[in-house]
């Protein structure tokens, strides 16, 4: 099973249930790279409750699109138990081209992409659906004001029973008629408000503000999240990556990722931004991660899983460097001291001897075979190997017995 094949066809959006069904059966029994799948159109229906023509239509389309190429058939020979499938019943081989972008594919878009669509559709429709319930009030006229003005200030006075106010007065109120609390009646509390401090912050009553939306901009928040994106920009573009123009949206996602690892580091903002931006340095090492993260906004989404994986590759490094300072300090195992040439002993030439054989094989039908060395009469071929022999051996000095 590849889980990278298998996060490729959930992260794809087909337009097509049928399609995308199969397309996931396919990437479960593919390799690493997305090759060598050849499950049977049989199986796929019964994995899938498909029919067999939707099947076979499914097939064709994924190959239309792009999204899936012809493989290599000999991987559908391998039959059970070593055998060989005949020809007749094997599977067709697919390739899937996971290293391809989507935009090389014809009618496919990035599931993320359509999520942020349809949710973008719902909150509009929701804002539709609140201004049709609470329609907005209508702007009133002067003289439907001054009406409804008058009606409120007779039925106050009716109320509190005040013989000093007359229609004279009809749009003041006095203290003496009116409650305390009533509707109208005049506040007695004075309002204080704090002004600001000269170093700019906000009175004691009020919050400060963090960086919880990436807005902060008395801390650098803004600042450390730019620098963050044009970085990812940068490695990619020496790349020869595309990356997404960044927008407002990107901008909170890293600012709450700068925020986020700036308090896991006990407040250390040059630490925590030193950090991001070495992970993001590691991304080329990593060719999965690096397809990707083509945005600021992935790069949030997904960075739990991206450190952990540089945070495994940076103990992977160590443990080999450790492994080699290690092999680098180890003592050199003894080495046997080496014979000299001059003691060792002089080789001998017999009529079975290499040299005697090459130099006599060319002669070999002049001779005849017939004949034994056991029986004590040997052949003409066995007494010329002998001659030859004693000949090399006078020449390079060797004395044999008698």
């Amino acid at each position: 099973m590849s889980f990278q094949a298998l996060s490729w066809a959930y992260g794809l959006s087909l337009g097509s249930a049928p399609q995308k069904a199969v397309l996931i059966y396919l990437a479960q029994f593919a390799h690493e790279d997305g090759t060598c799948t050849w499950p049977s159109v049989l199986n796929i229906q019964v994995a899938t409750e498909l029919s067999e023509r939707a099947v076979r239509k499914a097939l064709r389309e994924l190959q239309d699109k792009g999204l899936i190429m012809p493989g290599d058939q000999r991987h559908a020979a391998l039959g059970k138990n070593g055998g060989t499938v005949p020809r007749g019943r094997r599977s067709k081989v697919w390739d899937l081209r996971l290293n391809m972008p989507v935009e090389e594919f014809n009618g496919v878009e990035r599931a993320e992409d359509v999520r942020e669509r349809l949710r973008g559709e719902e909150r509009e429709r929701k804002v539709r659906e609140r201004e049709r319930k609470h329609p907005k009030p209508q702007e009133e006229t002067a003289e439907t004001a001054s009406e409804s003005q008058s009606e409120a200030d007779s039925k106050d006075i009716k109320k509190a029973g005040c013989t000093t106010c007359t229609s004279k007065n009809k749009g003041r109120r006095c203290t003496a008629c009116t409650p305390r609390g009533a509707c109208g009646a005049p506040n007695r509390l004075i309002q204080t408000i704090n002004p600001s401090l000269p170093t700019g912050e906000l009175p004691a009553s009020g919050k400060r503000p963090g960086m919880e939306d990436g807005n902060n901009t008395t801390t650098g928040g803004d600042s450390d999240a730019a620098t963050v994106m044009d970085h990812l920009a940068s490695v990619r573009s020496k790349l020869s990556l595309t990356t997404t123009e960044p927008t407002k949206r990107d901008l909170s996602k890293i600012g709450n990722l700068v925020s986020r690892v700036v308090k896991a580091h006990d407040g250390d903002r040059a630490a925590s931004l030193a950090l991001i931006l070495a992970v993001i340095d590691w991304l080329p090492a990593n060719t999965f991660w690096l397809r990707r993260v083509d945005s600021a906004r992935r790069l949030a989404d997904n960075w739990d899983q991206i450190a952990n994986d540089w945070t495994v590759a940076q103990i992977e490094r160590q443990r080999e460097r450790d492994a080699e300072a290690h092999e680098r300090d180890r003592r050199p195992v003894a080495q046997p001291t080496p014979v000299p040439e001059r003691h060792s002993e002089r080789h001998v030439h017999s009529l079975v001897c290499e040299h005697v054989l090459n130099d006599m094989r060319p002669h070999e039908d002049e001779y005849s075979h017939k004949g034994s060395l056991r029986y004590g009469k040997p052949s003409e071929w066995q007494m010329a190997c002998m001659r030859h022999a004693d000949e090399l051996n006078r020449l390079e000095g060797i004395e044999t017995a008698a």
